[in-house]
């Protein structure tokens, strides 16, 4: 009998243990398995997030000189504007270029003055001419261009024509669109021609939104004997 009673304690003891080593198994973390080379990232994971804040451009510098040209007698045939010009007066007058957009120089800027009736302001012994020019502003991340081209014949503008483009190289920046907005021109002895481009700063790939802009722009004014005055700039 006694025996018995040892054998049925030895054998709760044991039943006890057992049960005791299972829970405690059943309750241990399991080990975090690590792999040598971590899957690469899927497509969908690298896109912008709506909830993270897209990186915003710095304050938009002054944009850099423009370059300025007087085109050749061949561009002027080639580009068809010897119809706007005296070809016989025709010279290659190298544009100068004046910066009135910081307040200077204000009293060398011309005001507009338009030609009346049949009297013209022009002196048939002024040189005639073509001129191109090319301006750019922006930041690292988006930049605008534009381009402009005039006729005069040392008196009066006689021919205009401007154009712009933009880019951007972050996902999160979209390019929207520019205008020239032009004043005066033919028949003037100046012309106003303001550059204004539209950015997205904020590009929500996911969803589709913008959540913010930004328009910067720039203000030149053109004389008939190919002069240049820069009159402001903003965004």
């Amino acid at each position: 009998m006694p025996l018995k009673r040892r054998f049925a304690r030895v054998t709760v003891s044991c039943a006890f243990a057992v049960a005791a080593v299972l829970s405690l198994g059943a309750f241990s973390p399991a080990p975090t398995s690590v792999p040598d080379n971590p899957p690469a990232p899927q497509p969908w994971e690298s896109a912008p997030r709506s909830w993270e804040p897209a990186p915003q451009p710095g304050e938009v510098a002054p944009p850099p000189k423009p370059t300025v040209r007087a085109l050749t007698a061949t561009e002027i045939r080639e580009k068809k504007l010897d119809q706007y010009i005296d070809m016989s007066l025709q010279k290659e007058t190298p544009p100068g270029i004046v910066d009135t957009s910081q307040g200077k120089f204000t009293s060398d800027l011309p005001s507009p003055a338009k030609q009346t009736g049949n009297v013209s302001l022009a002196d048939s012994a002024s040189a005639t001419g073509c001129w191109s020019l090319t301006t750019t502003y922006g930041s690292p991340a988006l930049q605008g261009s534009a381009y402009h081209t005039w006729c005069g014949d040392g008196v009066l503008v006689t021919y205009t024509s401007a154009g712009c483009t933009g880019s951007t190289s972050l996902s999160t920046y979209i390019y929207e669109g520019c205008q020239n907005i032009q004043a005066y021109g033919i028949g003037w002895n100046v012309w106003d021609v303001t550059d204004r481009w539209r950015f997205c700063t904020a590009y929500d790939r996911l969803t589709g939104v913008c959540s913010a802009r930004i328009y910067p722009w720039q203000k030149n004014r053109y004389g008939a004997a190919g002069q240049v005055w820069l009159l402001g700039w903003g965004n």
